[in-house]
């Protein structure tokens, strides 16, 4: 019974040292290194592969880990309780972030997208001070504009971490996101922002 008890003790000990590991200073340090581009990385000592999925009828590509997958109307609904709900939303149950989109009714052209982020920003800035807006940017991607911004917003118990993108797609707006739990940021910044950078148009190619 000793000897089994000790067993116990000793596999407790060496989990809770994996898990300082994980989120090591070091570790984090050393895993930013690597890109999603490489098809693996690790996040967390967890090794996760990726690769461009298709989405939205096949207009986009987008790179993502392989095991996303898309959540339930239901399941979304349960999360998103305001207005304005993700049609579409990935994740997987053991990385702590999500990717989505809205595909608006409102038709904007693309030559005012790069104008259209600041629009945003006001109605997000008004929604109350539990927003905190840090950059924006605006790009091409091939003959679309793209326009983005990273926030922190604030749920009752939790900071988040926001990418927000928006496009014009066949003359309707895009929104696209890519959040997680703001305690994960020195980690999952990085991942974030290379899946922004993936982002491709489809049907003009």
């Amino acid at each position: 019974m000793e000897n089994a008890d000790e067993k116990i003790l000793s596999q407790r000990a060496a989990m809770e040292e994996f898990q300082k590991q994980r989120f090591a200073k070091e570790t984090i340090e050393e895993e930013n290194k690597q890109s999603i581009f490489d098809r693996r990385i690790n996040i967390n000592k967890i090794p996760v592969s990726f690769s461009e999925r298709i989405l939205l009828d096949g207009q986009i590509g987008l790179w993502m880990p392989d095991d996303f997958e898309e959540l339930t109307p239901e399941a979304i609904g349960e999360i998103y309780l305001l207005g304005n709900k993700p049609e579409l939303v990935l994740g997987n149950t053991y990385l702590n972030f999500s990717i989505g989109f809205h595909y608006t009714d409102h038709e904007v052209p693309d030559e005012y997208m790069g104008e259209f982020v600041k629009l945003a920003q006001m109605m997000l800035e008004k929604a109350g001070p539990k927003v905190n807006i840090y950059g924006k940017k605006v790009k091409k991607c091939g003959n679309h504009t793209v326009s983005s911004m990273e926030l922190v917003s604030h749920t009752i118990t939790d900071a988040v971490y926001n990418i927000l993108f928006f496009s014009s797609l066949n003359g309707r707006i895009l929104i696209g996101f890519i959040n997680f739990n703001y305690k994960f940021l020195k980690r999952y910044k990085s991942i974030a922002q290379e899946i922004l950078q993936s982002l491709r148009f489809i049907e003009e190619e």
